[in-house]
């Protein structure tokens, strides 16, 4: 996806899908938790819970592109080759 938008191929720009992705790898990287990580596997978990909720608004943000691209919303993914 950001390869086409960035040889501007796909317009309208998805701005949505690139604030999550960015929001999940600050909250992955960011000392600031709503856990901390020094409580080991709960602060761990909190992160998995956090970031996979927001992968998960990616990938609502991304259904217009895949409509673009012809790809179905099924949950089998689409052939390479083509």
């Amino acid at each position: 996806m950001t390869a086409d938008v960035v040889r501007g191929r796909y317009r309208p720009v998805p701005w949505a899908a690139f604030a999550w992705m960015a929001a999940a790898l600050v909250y992955l990287v960011s000392p600031l938790d709503l856990i901390p990580d020094f409580l080991m596997v709960i602060g761990l978990v909190d992160d998995v819970f956090i970031v996979g909720w927001l992968l998960t608004r990616v990938d609502h943000a991304l259904d217009d592109y895949r409509r673009w691209k012809g790809w179905d919303d099924g949950p089998a993914a689409p052939e390479s080759g083509a």
